[in-house]
């Protein structure tokens, strides 16, 4: 036993020994020394990316709003700006960013790759006035001696059009208007205007910088199908609406107003006027220390507020008739207790939707998270069918998908009750037979046409259109989206490829790229209102850490 002990102590050090004499691995360096992004921010707000550059060649220029936020005396200082950017993973960068950078002067930056290759960047940046226009209005006394106004619909072109109706004349009307408070304008508030010949109209920033649109009465051609002239209503950031790191999660629409749902301990819903983007009140959360990630909005404007339940736990709705209303009414109580589905987590709440009138007829629907639940309530004469919802097992998972994910919605499409419906999650935009949960036809599996992330959906018709209004996720730090348009009327456009030559018919509108933190969970919403004469339709999306942005749509030509 002695000599066999001595051997495997041998074996060992004879082991060692090779090992210690083994060459460790190479580690190979990258070329890369590409700035890949770059964003400003200022004092006292963190990580948010408040401030988006313009590049050209490598040249990074800031226009930076002369106060901020824009309608406070609050004059930014150039000299107390953060930088934040993002370079390949053994590249360095100096000087560091992340603390005060000077931006009065401008400012070189240079990125060095792991294997030593240098670029150079200079930051510049200049305070800027706000020459927008928020909103313009024309009032003019009709053949009864009534007044009515007219709203400008502004143009990116610098035009800004006053639709009226044939035999309509505007030679004496005045014209009302809302630009920044530190903003001047060559017409006096409520000025005369006479729309005969076009209608000159600047405005000029605090800055000194002056930009003249062109005010112009035209006749509308108005569509028989489909979505016209349309412009952004009003953006603003996380910082200007009181968000905080992950927690506003939730949006919807009722009446004049959009309510956001604050996932805070306790949850809160934030109401705030839909045109202007003011801020009206703040609704207590009915669920008490239970979080809430949403409050959806039914076709009338009707409010359901929903708290979260993991397995276990009580999923609560309680309905209110408009953002106004201070006394909801309890509408389901149901404890999680149905099977978790494939994979496990089976929480509900993250994500629900709903189709009709909750006083009349309806269907809402929640997946459960990690699974291929989908749960139902039917709603009839104003009332729940039942307290205990239809559970509906998915069978179309696709892409390599094993579940939903965490994060996933299902949107009815009708109030019937076998109702088809769209599910979106992260492998796939698909509409589904409600009989069979089957897949009927899907979005091409292409990132081109979703993104590489693609939450939440809205399902909507406008002037005898369907759309689907999705957000786009451009990169997987899952803080930059596009509001996107899907013309969904006819469902054999929506499986078109990006390659398509009529693919621009199927995707009808991407907006301009809006910009937030970084928001690990892919959270945001997107909900929808319409003028009362339905001629007009205002599209909302919510961006975690990044704020909300406002479109509007028209059934008129332009």
């Amino acid at each position: 036993m002695q000599r066999i002990h001595s051997l495997i102590i041998l074996s060992i050090a004879a082991a060692g020994t090779f090992a210690s004499c083994r060459k460790a691995d190479t580690v190979m360096r990258s070329k890369e020394n590409l700035l890949s992004d770059i964003y400003a921010t200022n004092d006292g707000n963190g990580g948010q990316r408040l401030f988006n550059p313009r590049i050209s060649n490598d040249t990074i220029y800031f226009d930076i709003p002369f106060f901020y936020p824009e309608d406070t005396d609050n004059e930014t200082d150039l000299s107390r700006i953060i930088l934040r950017g993002t370079i390949p993973s053994d590249a360095k960068l100096t000087p560091a960013l992340g603390g005060f950078t000077d931006l009065r002067n401008p400012y070189p930056i240079t990125v060095t790759s792991g294997t030593g290759q240098q670029r150079n960047y200079v930051v510049m940046a200049k305070k800027v006035g706000n020459t927008a226009i928020e909103k313009i209005v024309v009032t003019y006394t009709d053949v009864d001696g009534e007044e009515q106004q007219i709203e400008g619909v502004v143009q990116p072109s610098g035009d800004v059009f006053f639709y009226v109706l044939p035999g309509v004349t505007l030679t004496n009307a005045k014209i009302s208007y809302t630009i920044n408070r530190h903003s001047t304008a060559s017409i006096a508030q409520d000025g005369a205007a006479d729309f005969a010949q076009p209608v000159p109209f600047t405005i000029t920033g605090v800055d000194g910088v002056a930009k003249t649109y062109t005010l112009r009465a035209a006749e509308p051609v108005k569509l028989d199908y489909g979505i016209g002239i349309n412009r952004k209503l009003w953006t603003k950031t996380g910082s200007e609406m009181g968000f905080s790191s992950i927690n506003e999660v939730g949006l919807a629409v009722s009446g004049d107003n959009i309510v956001i749902t604050r996932r805070t301990n306790p949850s809160k819903f934030s109401v705030y006027n839909r045109f202007t983007a003011a801020f009206v009140r703040d609704i207590p959360s009915p669920f008490g220390s239970q979080l809430s990630f949403q409050m959806v909005e039914d076709s009338v404007g009707h409010l359901l507020a929903a708290s979260w339940a993991p397995k276990n736990a009580k999923f609560i709705l309680y309905k209110y008739n408009d953002a106004m209303d201070n006394a909801p009414v309890k509408f389901l109580e149901w404890t999680n207790n149905n099977p978790a589905g494939i994979s496990g987590d089976g929480g509900v709440g993250r994500r629900m939707n709903v189709y009709g009138n909750l006083d009349g007829n309806a269907i809402i629907m929640a997946p459960a998270g990690v699974s291929n639940i989908i749960y139902k309530w039917r709603v009839a004469g104003g009332a729940l069918v039942s307290q205990t919802p239809e559970v509906m097992a998915y069978q179309g998972l696709a892409n390599g998908a094993s579940s939903f994910g965490y994060y996933a919605e299902a949107q009815p499409v009708s109030a019937d009750a076998n109702a088809n419906y769209f599910i979106n999650y992260q492998f796939d935009i698909a509409l589904v037979n409600g009989t069979t949960h089957e897949r009927i036809t899907a979005f091409s599996y292409d990132t081109r046409v979703y993104g590489v992330f693609h939450m939440p959906t809205s399902y909507v018709h406008f002037n005898n259109a369907t759309y689907l209004a999705v957000l786009t996720y451009k990169d997987y730090s899952l803080n930059k989206v596009n509001m996107c348009l899907f013309d969904i009327t006819s469902t054999s456009k929506i499986s078109t490829p990006f390659t398509d030559p009529n693919y621009g018919s199927f995707n009808v509108f991407v907006s301009d790229e809006f910009a937030g933190g970084d928001n690990g969970n892919g959270t945001a919403d997107i909900a929808v209102g319409f003028s009362q004469n339905k001629e007009r339709m205002q599209v909302y999306s919510l961006l975690t850490n990044g704020g909300v942005m406002a479109h509007e749509f028209t059934v008129y030509a332009p």
